[in-house]
């Protein structure tokens, strides 16, 4: 069975050393060995480490090798098909599970090798100093996370992630990922080897992630403090020796020169843009600049954004982004616009400016049409901005009202666009004062927070249900906090412009109540709840915005009250598959697109074919593992291996049962394992849950574990169970170079049998062996596999028991024989009749499915669900 060697290396410092191992051992990893690589050290290290012999393994170095000598001599000491995790001695284990949730990020995807964490630092308040980042061309100063500098934990970076590097203080190496690219490189003492490493795997198509559901401590540079210059040395030295393989490389990435021309902190939506926007272009190849304005502090809370105001525009640039109010420069080739009005026909400044640029992109309709009639008739697209899924999510901390009431938020920036006086008015009319809610009215800084305070105090006057915030600036990664604090986001002015938190608040799971008109109007008809407008004159400039109907607004809020947990609990489910449908990485593929094809950029240049392990050149272990759907064959198949060889197990646990008198060959201690893990998520194999809790991942994984470890004795072996098809992934740390071998039957005959047996009508048996069979062949993308037709296979059993043995062996697996034609008579049933159930028809998505099982192409596909396209007529 596959295990995970976890590697400490550690030089004197004694009692950091002995924190990390406490904390370590205290999570029992499971199915892993503890190696401790003394480095050299010179204090009581060596003689310490005596009293931990009996839990971990100890490899003596005479001297200090450095960090990468140091772990690679752990890496030889790893067993030969163990992953390995590179651990830093001065991290601190906070999280049990930490190990398996690594497990399960590193096995998502075959492309995978590489996975990191996120990483806080040691202070109370939490830190976040890592969850995956970068390494700029100039300066080659690594960034540790994708934003600013050590923000506070607040739950963001939670999902798993592809990202350029991650350090290596935490690193879970896949061992198909060290067998193609080997240990550390040791032309590195120390530092830049692991950035050095991802650049490497990425060049060979094995992706780096961080596993945003892991989360460790790591007090930085425990074995190197006090070191009179040590460190800064051996940063040097390693920056030179990475300047040297990757500078120029790093450099020649960026495809073009791009101006980025907008505030980065007021107005808001402004800012918003340019944080949401720079970093993203940046990392898309566009070497991006910030000219600033004198008067602007830079906010210093995003790397990027901070190094596109440290560089230098060299005229002619090949385009500029132009945000909000900021004029267009001459000296761009391409000028592309990032503009949105309040009113429904913006004013006529505003349509001679746009009318200067190649190309203007809005967030919806709404705003195309109020540009359009202005008069401008420059190419207009629409761009929705997205949402930020790393920040805003339903799992963001945030302090809840203390009372437990119902509390409405609402952000104002300027009283006449914003109409706080009818919120204020409206909420009052709205809720008698006994009632559990409250009211947040965030006056944002500005020209207009004072005056804005001022206005409303009388208005809010001896209700202590409404509170203002007035001229609180928090970081702007924190916004989803303030969100995250409420229950309902208010959106409803009488301006049109876009909100960034309208979106923002649906990805936090928080209900929406928002003007039905404007830039809010289509998110609120379809997920919040809209409120009507009657349309009036903007003083200010003359054009057309709306009043928001006061009856209307008190019934939008006393609906939303009234249903308040239904709905709270709806939004809390829909938020993630919200976020990910208005996902802001979509938004800034697009706009770097559109930016390349305007000013003639080259085209990205081509990645590597993404990673599989089946391409390494090493045989299958032995170790087969039968995927198919209920009623497909497999208990055929499986006693057909057996017959060929292949153990299946002790023969008092094989399953029997009156469908299959002549066996399962099927393990009843898999098949109890099967079960308990589907009803632990809430389902069976009638109803497949979409998701398990941890616990239940980690409870199967340790149960089929120990068969694992049982039948490793006596290779070649297999597992068999149809509910396989569901939880194969879940398997995959555990299993050394596995081999799938997938038994397939025509979906109608599938159907008929599951009727027949279970009393499934036609359309559910087909959209369960839908599910059954698209689930098995995502997980076993990219291992070796074999397909079984077993409707084939009863037509012809010699031929196609001759095509699964030739394949058997092909892939490298021993030990197997093929059997005689009589034995093979006696156990396949010729079958020459192609069964077909009344009213099973397939869908157009079942049938593509199919085919692409029937000529094997799935077998090639970079994903199931890529490969398998409805046809349009469908």
């Amino acid at each position: 069975m596959r295990g995970a060697a976890l590697i400490v290396l550690a030089w004197n410092q004694w009692t950091t050393t002995r924190r990390c191992l406490d904390s370590l051992l205290a999570t029992a990893p499971h199915a892993a060995e503890v190696i401790v690589v003394d480095n050299g050290s010179s204090d009581e290290t060596p003689a310490a480490l005596a009293a931990y012999a009996g839990r971990v393994r100890i490899v003596t170095l005479p001297d200090n090798l450095g960090f990468v000598r140091g772990m690679n001599a752990g890496i030889a000491a790893a067993r030969a098909d163990d992953d390995v995790v590179l651990l830093n001695n001065d991290l601190v284990f906070i999280q049990a599970d930490w190990l398996e949730r690594l497990r399960d990020a590193a096995y998502a995807a075959p492309e995978y090798g590489v996975v990191g964490c996120r990483q806080l630092g040691p202070e109370a308040e939490g830190r976040l100093y890592h969850a995956g980042g970068f390494i700029e061309a100039d300066e080659l100063r690594g960034h540790q996370v994708e934003t600013g500098p050590f923000e506070r934990d607040v739950a963001q970076f939670d999902r798993t992630r592809r990202v350029q590097g991650v350090a290596f203080a935490l690193a879970y190496l896949r061992r198909d990922c060290l067998d193609r690219i080997g240990a550390l490189d040791p032309i590195f003492h120390s530092y830049f080897e692991d950035t050095d490493y991802c650049l490497r795997a990425a060049d060979a198509g094995i992706a780096t992630i961080v596993a945003g559901a892991v989360t460790l401590h790591h007090h930085q540079h425990g074995s190197t403090r006090d070191d009179g210059g040590f460190r800064r040395r051996l940063w040097d030295a390693s920056r030179a020796s990475f300047a040297g393989r990757w500078q120029e490389r790093l450099r020649a990435s960026y495809r073009g020169d791009v101006a980025w021309h907008g505030a980065a902190r007021l107005p808001y939506a402004d800012a918003h843009l340019a944080h949401a926007f720079v970093r993203r272009l940046d990392a898309r190849g566009l070497r991006m600049t910030r000219p600033t304005s004198a008067a602007e502090i830079a906010p210093g809370d995003d790397f990027r954004l901070d190094l596109a105001a440290r560089r230098r525009a060299r005229p002619p640039i090949d385009a500029a982004v132009v945000c909000g109010g900021a004029a267009a420069p001459a000296y761009a080739r391409v000028r592309v616009g990032l503009r949105c009005g309040e009113w429904e026909r913006v004013p006529d400044g505003w349509a001679a400016a746009a009318r200067s640029l190649d190309l203007l992109l809005v967030p919806d309709a709404f705003q195309r049409d109020a540009f359009r009639a202005a008069g401008v008739d420059a190419p207009i697209e629409i761009l929705p901005p997205g949402v930020d899924r790393d920040y805003c999510h339903p799992r963001v901390p945030a302090p809840r009202d203390p009372a437990g009431r119902l509390v409405f938020l609402a952000v104002v920036d300027a009283y006449g666009r914003d109409a706080p006086d009818r919120l204020v008015r409206a909420f009052r009319a709205a809720f008698d004062r006994d009632e559990a809610v409250a009211l947040l009215i965030h006056v944002r800084p500005g020209a207009e927070a004072f005056a804005i305070a001022d206005a409303l105090a009388p208005l809010c006057a001896g209700d202590a249900r409404i509170r203002l915030i007035v001229d609180w600036m928090h970081p702007w990664y924190q916004r989803a906090q303030l969100l995250a604090g409420a229950d309902v986001y208010v959106s409803v002015r009488r301006g049109g412009g876009w909100d960034p938190y309208a979106a923002e608040a649906l990805a936090c799971g928080k209900l929406l109540v928002a003007a039905d008109f404007g830039s809010q109007a289509q998110l609120a008809r379809t997920h919040g709840r809209a409120v009507a407008s009657g349309r009036v004159t903007d003083s200010a400039s003359g054009s057309p915005w709306a009043e928001p109907d006061h009856d209307a607004f008190v019934a939008a809020l006393r609906d939303v009250h009234d249903q308040h947990e239904e709905r709270l609990a709806r939004a809390r489910r829909e938020a993630d598959a919200f976020a990910r449908a208005h996902d802001v990485e979509a938004s800034a593929d697009r706009l770097a697109a559109r930016i390349g094809e305007l000013a003639g950029l080259p085209a990205p240049a081509p990645v590597p074919r993404p990673h599989r392990p089946i391409d390494l050149a090493r045989a299958a272990s032995g170790q087969i593992v039968v995927l198919g759907m209920h009623r497909s064959g497999t208990s055929s198949v499986a006693g057909l291996l057996a017959r060929m060889g292949v153990a299946a197990g002790p023969a008092d646990d094989l399953l029997q049962g009156p469908d299959n008198p002549k066996g399962h060959y099927e393990s009843a201690r898999l098949h109890m394992a099967c079960v308990r893990r589907l009803a632990a998520a809430g389902g069976d194999w009638r109803d497949p849950p979409d998701a398990a809790p941890p616990a239940a991942i980690d409870a199967f994984r340790r149960e089929v574990g120990a068969l694992v470890e049982e039948f490793d004795a006596q290779r070649p072996w297999l597992l068999k169970e149809p509910r396989l098809c569901l939880v194969a992934r879940e398997l995959l740390p555990l299993l050394t170079r596995p081999l799938f071998v997938h038994v397939v039957r025509d979906p109608v005959a599938v159907a008929d049998s599951l009727a027949a047996r279970d009393g499934f009508t036609p359309s559910a048996a087909l959209a369960l062996w839908e599910r059954y069979t698209r689930d098995a062949f995502e997980s076993s993308r990219g291992w070796p596999r074999i397909v079984v037709d077993y409707d084939a296979l009863c037509v012809a059993p010699e031929v196609e028991a001759r095509r699964l043995f030739d394949a058997l062996r092909a892939a490298g697996i021993a030990g197997v024989a093929m059997p005689s034609v009589d034995v093979l008579r006696d156990w396949i049933e010729p079958n020459t009749q192609r069964v077909r159930a009344p009213g099973a028809v397939p869908s157009a998505a079942q049938r593509a499915l199919q085919a692409a099982i029937a000529d094997r192409s799935i077998l090639d596909a970079a994903s199931v669900e890529a490969r398998i396209v409805v046809p349009r007529s469908a």
